[in-house]
């Protein structure tokens, strides 16, 4: 029997507790981790392990929500894709390599789905999520300028670990990395503020200078990072916002959207030469050399898929020009590339049929229709971009906690106490620690 209240949760600024735990970790880079034996555990996959079984039968026991399909397409996706890395290592190099994916795949879907069951909490999670990435322009833009990795180096020295590697100027800019390994990590992490910036703390009001400031800096902190798939994350949030925006009082605008995505891509397919990934990636990648790296990798990933199609490659090595290098820019073929069709389908089922489920949902207040908004056009723009960058390590954490996120907004009531336990935090006092205890 599911409970109707919800069990009181830690917080900080109004944030879940766990929820302030992971991204803390996310921000940390990978110099910052314990090795054991042959496994590295980061901060964030520390968090993951130690709440992993307790959010388990928290989810089994109801007291955070029903037990739904969505939360069955995940543990399937994860036992599949171990599955796949025990046929590709045998059974204890597959437990050790398929135990640790499980933790982060499993483990970040469920700190979103288990920790933000309110409209509050997910209203403070933005507020948080977007101050943090704004906060941390007074590092990046320095980083942008004077070419010193402020963040990254630094926590790297503590650790005793290596500087930043050398990357190549962009637009005169240094590649920014704040605290994390790469540009594109730091990129990604902030463009995925930005829809939760402009829904959630400007409310779409053009005229809330102080939300419209917000978004700014998050477009900011994304373009610091010099990085196309960023970008994309950005462009894609921005166009389905402007849509929702310019036909927000039409009913059918979003078949109207997709209807306009399947006769662009009909057009492409039979005016060009090249096929329509062909074209995506030439025109959302910075130099034709990225572009041309991005299009082998598609020909030669999706061979591969079909020659192992159920259960994939596991961690081993894939079929390519000996001068190409073994990373595979595409998140969504490497899941099939790695663990076969079965595991990509379950997940590619987990975000699209959530995404239908929430949209399916009618009569809610106006401030759930914008955190709708705000989540769907987050995961809208990441999807998009995972086709041209691969989405690891924190970023990896980041996409599943932020697919579990919108759980709420499938069985959550206004007019329930499970939809109002957490009350909206005054503006007074947003920015002052909540119950630690």
């Amino acid at each position: 029997m599911t409970s109707t209240a919800l069990p009181r949760t830690r917080r900080l600024f109004g944030v879940p507790i766990v929820v302030v735990l992971l991204f803390f970790g996310m921000m940390m880079p990978t110099s910052v981790s314990l090795n054991l034996g042959g496994l590295r555990l980061s901060v964030f996959r520390i968090v993951l392990l130690v709440m992993f079984i307790p959010m388990v039968i928290s989810l089994l026991s109801g007291r955070r929500g029903r037990f739904m399909i969505f939360d069955a397409l995940v543990f399937g996706h994860a036992a599949w894709a171990l599955l796949a890395l025990i046929n590709w290592g045998g059974l204890a190099q597959g437990i050790e390599s398929g135990g640790i994916y499980i933790v982060e795949f499993v483990g970040a879907y469920l700190v979103g789905r288990l920790y933000i069951r309110t409209y509050a909490d997910f209203e403070a999670f933005a507020r948080a999520f977007v101050m943090i990435v704004v906060l941390m322009l007074i590092f990046t833009i320095p980083e942008a300028l004077t070419s010193v990795h402020f963040l990254h180096d630094t926590i790297a020295g503590v650790m005793g670990a290596p500087r930043a590697p050398f990357i190549e100027q962009r637009m005169g800019l240094e590649r920014t990395f704040g605290p994390f390994d790469h540009p594109i990590l730091y990129g990604v992490f902030s463009a995925s503020a930005f829809s939760l910036a402009y829904f959630m703390i400007a409310e779409k009001r053009l005229t809330n200078w102080g939300g419209m400031a917000q978004v700014f800096g998050v477009a900011l902190a994304t373009f610091m990072s010099a990085s196309g798939g960023p970008y994309v994350v950005m462009i894609m949030q921005g166009f389905v916002a402007l849509w929702e925006r310019v036909l927000g009082k039409i009913a059918g605008r979003w078949r109207m959207l997709f209807g306009l995505f399947a006769l662009t891509y009909l057009a492409i397919d039979l005016l060009s030469n090249r096929s329509p990934f062909h074209v995506f990636v030439t025109h959302f990648t910075f130099s034709t050399h990225s572009a041309y790296n991005r299009i082998l990798i598609f020909e030669y990933g999706t061979a591969e898929v079909w020659r192992n199609p159920l259960l994939g490659l596991g961690l081993g090595d894939w079929i390519r020009p000996v001068w190409m290098s073994d990373s595979m820019d595409n998140f969504w073929l490497l899941i099939a590339v790695r663990y076969g069709l079965p595991a990509w389908a379950m997940m590619v089922g987990l975000m699209i049929g959530m995404l239908w489920a929430v949209g399916q949902r009618r009569d809610l207040p106006e401030p759930w229709r914008r955190a709708r908004h705000a989540w769907a056009f987050t995961l809208f723009g990441i999807t998009v971009a995972a086709a041209t960058v691969h989405l690891w390590n924190a970023l990896f954490v980041l996409f599943i906690f932020l697919i579990g996120a919108g759980a709420w907004l499938l069985d959550a009531k206004p007019d329930t106490p499970t939809a109002s336990k957490a009350k909206p935090i005054p503006a007074s006092r947003r920015l002052i620690p909540a119950r630690l205890f």
